[in-house]
Protein backbone atom coordinates (compact mmCIF):
# COMPACT_ATOMS: atom_id res chain seq x y z
CA UNK A 1 0.00 0.00 0.00
CA UNK A 2 1.63 3.09 -0.77
CA UNK A 3 2.43 6.09 1.40
CA UNK A 4 1.26 9.26 1.07
CA UNK A 5 3.58 11.83 2.12
CA UNK A 6 2.06 15.13 3.78
CA UNK A 7 3.00 18.10 1.17
CA UNK A 8 3.39 16.21 -2.08
CA UNK A 9 1.95 17.43 -5.30
CA UNK A 10 -1.24 19.83 -5.19
CA UNK A 11 -1.68 19.64 -1.23
CA UNK A 12 -3.47 22.78 0.77
CA UNK A 13 -0.50 24.53 1.78
CA UNK A 14 1.37 24.30 -1.68
CA UNK A 15 -1.77 26.35 -2.71
CA UNK A 16 -1.41 28.51 0.08
CA UNK A 17 2.22 29.75 -0.93
CA UNK A 18 1.44 30.62 -4.24
CA UNK A 19 -1.74 32.69 -3.24
CA UNK A 20 0.55 34.31 -1.30
CA UNK A 21 2.97 35.13 -3.64
CA UNK A 22 -0.11 36.48 -6.16
CA UNK A 23 -0.88 38.94 -3.40
CA UNK A 24 2.16 40.63 -2.71
CA UNK A 25 2.82 41.11 -6.50
CA UNK A 26 -0.77 42.86 -6.46
CA UNK A 27 0.48 45.31 -3.35
CA UNK A 28 3.65 45.83 -5.09
CA UNK A 29 2.23 46.74 -7.94
CA UNK A 30 -0.48 49.38 -6.31
CA UNK A 31 2.31 50.55 -4.51
CA UNK A 32 3.98 51.73 -7.78
CA UNK A 33 0.98 53.37 -8.89
CA UNK A 34 0.66 55.45 -6.57
CA UNK A 35 4.26 56.54 -6.16
CA UNK A 36 3.88 57.21 -10.24
CA UNK A 37 0.57 59.17 -9.41
CA UNK A 38 2.32 61.38 -6.58
CA UNK A 39 5.55 61.79 -8.08
CA UNK A 40 2.67 63.41 -11.39
CA UNK A 41 0.93 65.03 -8.96
CA UNK A 42 4.56 66.67 -7.46
CA UNK A 43 5.89 67.57 -11.14
CA UNK A 44 2.67 69.51 -12.03
CA UNK A 45 2.76 71.75 -8.58
CA UNK A 46 6.24 72.40 -9.74
CA UNK A 47 5.44 73.26 -13.01
CA UNK A 48 2.71 75.22 -11.90
CA UNK A 49 3.80 76.89 -9.20
CA UNK A 50 7.08 78.48 -11.60
CA UNK A 51 4.28 79.57 -14.30
CA UNK A 52 2.87 81.67 -11.56
CA UNK A 53 6.42 82.67 -10.62
CA UNK A 54 7.38 83.33 -14.25
CA UNK A 55 4.41 85.26 -14.81
CA UNK A 56 4.05 87.76 -11.82
CA UNK A 57 7.98 88.66 -12.80
CA UNK A 58 6.83 89.53 -16.30
CA UNK A 59 4.02 91.33 -15.10
CA UNK A 60 6.01 93.18 -13.28
CA UNK A 61 8.55 93.92 -15.56
CA UNK A 62 5.92 94.82 -18.03
CA UNK A 63 4.62 97.62 -15.60
CA UNK A 64 8.36 99.25 -15.08
CA UNK A 65 8.80 99.27 -18.92
CA UNK A 66 5.24 100.54 -19.13
CA UNK A 67 6.21 103.78 -16.48
CA UNK A 68 9.95 104.57 -18.40
CA UNK A 69 7.86 104.54 -21.69
CA UNK A 70 5.29 107.37 -20.38
CA UNK A 71 8.60 109.26 -18.46
CA UNK A 72 10.19 109.33 -21.92
CA UNK A 73 7.36 109.90 -24.26
CA UNK A 74 6.17 112.90 -21.77
CA UNK A 75 9.36 114.65 -20.99
CA UNK A 76 10.54 114.27 -25.10
CA UNK A 77 7.17 115.86 -25.79
CA UNK A 78 7.86 118.32 -23.04
CA UNK A 79 11.49 119.51 -24.27
CA UNK A 80 10.19 119.70 -28.33
CA UNK A 81 7.45 121.83 -27.20
CA UNK A 82 9.54 124.26 -25.43
CA UNK A 83 12.38 124.14 -28.32
CA UNK A 84 9.49 125.16 -30.89
CA UNK A 85 8.55 127.65 -28.37
CA UNK A 86 11.63 129.09 -27.54
CA UNK A 87 11.43 129.08 -23.74
CA UNK A 88 13.88 126.56 -22.64
CA UNK A 89 15.90 129.00 -20.78
CA UNK A 90 13.65 130.19 -17.81
CA UNK A 91 13.61 126.36 -16.25
CA UNK A 92 10.60 125.52 -18.20
CA UNK A 93 12.06 121.67 -18.53
CA UNK A 94 12.97 121.36 -14.74
CA UNK A 95 9.26 122.65 -14.09
CA UNK A 96 7.72 120.56 -16.36
CA UNK A 97 9.48 117.36 -15.06
CA UNK A 98 7.98 118.48 -11.80
CA UNK A 99 4.76 118.40 -13.03
CA UNK A 100 5.27 115.06 -14.84
CA UNK A 101 6.12 113.40 -10.91
CA UNK A 102 2.90 114.85 -9.86
CA UNK A 103 0.76 113.23 -12.65
CA UNK A 104 2.84 109.76 -12.80
CA UNK A 105 2.68 109.76 -8.87
CA UNK A 106 -0.90 110.34 -9.13
CA UNK A 107 -1.39 107.90 -12.24
CA UNK A 108 0.31 104.86 -10.49
CA UNK A 109 -0.76 105.48 -7.14
CA UNK A 110 -4.53 104.20 -7.75
CA UNK A 111 -2.85 100.94 -9.19
CA UNK A 112 -0.70 100.47 -6.24
CA UNK A 113 2.87 101.69 -7.16
CA UNK A 114 4.77 104.81 -6.38
CA UNK A 115 6.49 106.45 -9.04
CA UNK A 116 8.58 109.21 -9.10
CA UNK A 117 10.62 111.22 -11.58
CA UNK A 118 13.45 114.12 -11.34
CA UNK A 119 14.99 116.18 -13.34
CA UNK A 120 19.26 115.63 -13.24
CA UNK A 121 20.52 117.83 -16.42
CA UNK A 122 20.06 119.24 -19.98
CA UNK A 123 22.43 119.39 -22.84
CA UNK A 124 22.40 123.08 -24.49
CA UNK A 125 22.05 122.99 -28.77
CA UNK A 126 20.22 124.68 -31.38
CA UNK A 127 16.60 124.70 -32.95
CA UNK A 128 16.74 125.04 -36.66
CA UNK A 129 13.77 125.86 -38.60
CA UNK A 130 12.84 127.59 -41.65
CA UNK A 131 13.03 127.76 -45.68
CA UNK A 132 16.45 126.72 -47.28
CA UNK A 133 18.77 127.19 -49.84
CA UNK A 134 21.98 126.49 -52.13
CA UNK A 135 22.91 129.33 -49.72
CA UNK A 136 22.24 127.40 -46.45
CA UNK A 137 24.88 126.01 -44.58
CA UNK A 138 24.79 124.95 -40.41
CA UNK A 139 28.37 124.20 -39.37
CA UNK A 140 29.79 122.59 -36.77
CA UNK A 141 27.12 120.24 -35.48
CA UNK A 142 28.00 117.53 -33.00
CA UNK A 143 24.64 115.54 -33.44
CA UNK A 144 21.32 116.02 -34.56
CA UNK A 145 17.58 114.65 -33.99
CA UNK A 146 14.43 115.59 -35.29
CA UNK A 147 15.81 116.18 -38.38
CA UNK A 148 13.52 116.65 -40.76
CA UNK A 149 12.73 118.37 -44.82
CA UNK A 150 9.56 119.19 -46.43
CA UNK A 151 9.33 119.95 -49.38
CA UNK A 152 5.97 121.90 -51.02
CA UNK A 153 6.89 121.58 -54.59
CA UNK A 154 9.43 121.89 -57.22
CA UNK A 155 10.96 118.80 -56.74
CA UNK A 156 13.86 118.20 -59.58
CA UNK A 157 12.27 114.63 -62.09
CA UNK A 158 15.70 112.71 -62.57
CA UNK A 159 16.71 109.02 -62.04
CA UNK A 160 19.12 107.76 -59.76
CA UNK A 161 21.96 107.88 -62.32
CA UNK A 162 21.58 111.84 -62.77
CA UNK A 163 20.22 112.34 -59.39
CA UNK A 164 24.01 113.62 -58.13
CA UNK A 165 23.65 116.70 -60.26
CA UNK A 166 20.46 117.30 -60.66
CA UNK A 167 18.15 116.09 -57.49
CA UNK A 168 17.45 118.55 -54.83
CA UNK A 169 19.82 116.79 -51.99
CA UNK A 170 21.58 117.42 -48.25
CA UNK A 171 24.74 116.89 -47.48
CA UNK A 172 26.93 116.37 -44.32
CA UNK A 173 30.46 117.33 -44.68
CA UNK A 174 32.58 115.36 -42.45
CA UNK A 175 36.02 117.21 -43.02
CA UNK A 176 37.68 116.09 -40.17
CA UNK A 177 37.06 112.56 -42.51
CA UNK A 178 37.47 113.96 -46.03
CA UNK A 179 34.16 112.69 -46.45
CA UNK A 180 30.54 113.54 -47.54
CA UNK A 181 27.65 112.04 -47.29
CA UNK A 182 24.64 112.59 -49.75
CA UNK A 183 20.85 112.52 -49.30
CA UNK A 184 18.61 113.02 -52.71
CA UNK A 185 15.07 113.56 -53.03
CA UNK A 186 13.29 114.47 -56.46
CA UNK A 187 11.10 112.61 -58.40
CA UNK A 188 10.76 109.83 -60.96
CA UNK A 189 7.99 108.65 -63.29
CA UNK A 190 5.36 110.05 -61.08
CA UNK A 191 7.40 109.05 -57.73
CA UNK A 192 8.86 110.31 -54.80
CA UNK A 193 12.14 108.98 -54.27
CA UNK A 194 14.73 109.26 -51.68
CA UNK A 195 18.54 108.38 -52.53
CA UNK A 196 21.76 108.67 -50.70
CA UNK A 197 25.34 108.29 -51.81
CA UNK A 198 28.86 109.82 -50.57
CA UNK A 199 31.53 111.48 -51.85
CA UNK A 200 29.72 112.43 -54.53
CA UNK A 201 29.64 109.22 -56.20
CA UNK A 202 26.39 107.61 -58.08
CA UNK A 203 23.80 107.74 -55.37
CA UNK A 204 21.48 104.01 -54.25
CA UNK A 205 18.20 104.37 -54.43
CA UNK A 206 16.59 104.05 -50.51
CA UNK A 207 12.87 103.93 -51.08
CA UNK A 208 10.07 105.54 -53.41
CA UNK A 209 6.31 106.90 -52.27
CA UNK A 210 3.88 106.95 -55.00
CA UNK A 211 2.09 109.95 -53.09
CA UNK A 212 2.99 113.14 -54.58
CA UNK A 213 0.78 115.23 -52.44
CA UNK A 214 2.39 118.13 -50.91
CA UNK A 215 4.03 118.77 -48.96
CA UNK A 216 6.29 116.04 -48.87
CA UNK A 217 8.42 115.50 -45.80
CA UNK A 218 11.52 113.45 -45.34
CA UNK A 219 12.61 112.27 -41.82
CA UNK A 220 16.57 111.97 -41.89
CA UNK A 221 17.10 111.52 -38.78
CA UNK A 222 13.92 108.56 -38.83
CA UNK A 223 14.78 106.72 -41.89
CA UNK A 224 11.02 107.95 -42.93
CA UNK A 225 9.77 109.51 -46.38
CA UNK A 226 6.21 110.81 -45.67
CA UNK A 227 5.71 108.73 -42.43
CA UNK A 228 6.49 105.54 -44.03
CA UNK A 229 10.18 103.67 -43.40
CA UNK A 230 12.74 104.35 -45.79
CA UNK A 231 15.39 102.27 -44.11
CA UNK A 232 19.51 103.68 -44.68
CA UNK A 233 18.75 107.29 -45.16
CA UNK A 234 20.33 108.59 -42.22
CA UNK A 235 24.34 108.36 -43.09
CA UNK A 236 26.64 105.99 -40.36
CA UNK A 237 29.44 107.47 -38.75
CA UNK A 238 28.01 111.19 -38.22
CA UNK A 239 28.33 110.63 -34.42
CA UNK A 240 31.95 109.94 -35.41
CA UNK A 241 32.70 113.63 -36.12
CA UNK A 242 31.69 117.32 -36.33
CA UNK A 243 29.98 117.84 -39.47
CA UNK A 244 28.69 120.74 -41.53
CA UNK A 245 25.12 120.28 -43.06
CA UNK A 246 24.34 122.17 -46.62
CA UNK A 247 21.35 122.16 -49.19
CA UNK A 248 22.38 121.50 -52.69
CA UNK A 249 20.63 122.14 -56.55
CA UNK A 250 17.57 123.40 -53.80
CA UNK A 251 16.74 126.69 -56.41
CA UNK A 252 13.42 126.56 -57.28
CA UNK A 253 12.42 124.04 -54.55
CA UNK A 254 10.26 125.06 -51.71
CA UNK A 255 11.60 123.72 -48.88
CA UNK A 256 11.74 123.80 -45.34
CA UNK A 257 13.95 121.97 -42.94
CA UNK A 258 12.95 121.36 -39.05
CA UNK A 259 16.07 119.89 -36.39
CA UNK A 260 17.38 120.18 -33.26
CA UNK A 261 21.13 119.51 -32.83
CA UNK A 262 24.05 119.86 -30.73
CA UNK A 263 27.06 121.91 -30.95
CA UNK A 264 29.54 124.15 -29.22
CA UNK A 265 28.66 127.60 -30.90
CA UNK A 266 25.51 128.39 -33.11
CA UNK A 267 24.93 127.22 -36.11
CA UNK A 268 25.51 129.86 -39.00
CA UNK A 269 23.20 130.18 -41.98
CA UNK A 270 23.13 132.53 -44.85
CA UNK A 271 19.08 132.44 -45.40
CA UNK A 272 16.12 133.21 -43.47
CA UNK A 273 16.76 129.50 -41.20
CA UNK A 274 15.78 130.63 -37.86
CA UNK A 275 18.18 129.26 -35.29
CA UNK A 276 17.86 129.89 -31.42
CA UNK A 277 19.00 128.30 -28.40
CA UNK A 278 17.10 124.76 -26.89
CA UNK A 279 17.76 121.69 -25.30
CA UNK A 280 18.99 118.98 -26.99
CA UNK A 281 18.64 116.28 -24.38
CA UNK A 282 17.39 115.86 -20.95
CA UNK A 283 18.67 113.11 -18.05
CA UNK A 284 15.75 111.93 -15.54
CA UNK A 285 15.49 109.79 -12.67
CA UNK A 286 13.15 107.54 -12.82
CA UNK A 287 11.91 105.62 -9.86
CA UNK A 288 9.08 103.19 -9.62
CA UNK A 289 8.10 100.85 -6.46
CA UNK A 290 5.20 98.19 -6.08
CA UNK A 291 5.41 95.44 -3.08
CA UNK A 292 6.73 92.77 -5.62
CA UNK A 293 9.25 95.50 -7.80
CA UNK A 294 11.71 98.19 -6.90
CA UNK A 295 13.02 100.18 -10.26
CA UNK A 296 15.16 103.06 -10.60
CA UNK A 297 16.90 104.24 -13.42
CA UNK A 298 18.54 107.19 -15.06
CA UNK A 299 17.18 108.30 -19.07
CA UNK A 300 18.23 109.90 -20.96
CA UNK A 301 15.68 111.72 -23.32
CA UNK A 302 16.58 112.63 -27.14
CA UNK A 303 13.78 112.68 -28.95
CA UNK A 304 14.03 111.76 -32.81
CA UNK A 305 17.87 111.09 -32.07
CA UNK A 306 19.14 108.15 -34.73
CA UNK A 307 20.54 105.02 -33.16
CA UNK A 308 23.84 105.50 -35.68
Amino acid sequence: MAAIIPGSGGGPRERFREADRGQLLLISGLVVAVALVALVVLLNASVYGENVATRGIEAADGEALEVRAAAVEETGALIDAANRNGTTTGGEIEAGVDELDRSLSARYARRGGIAAVDPVDTTSGWYLTGPVDGSTTVADVDRSRAFSVAAEGGLPSTDVANASGEAFRVVFNRSAANTTHEVYLYENGGDVVVARGENGSAPTERCRSSSTDPPVTLGLTGDRLDGDPCPGVWPPGLADDEYDVEFGNAGGVDAEATATVAGGTEPDSDTALTTREAVYDATIDLRYRTADLRFETAIRVAPGEPDA
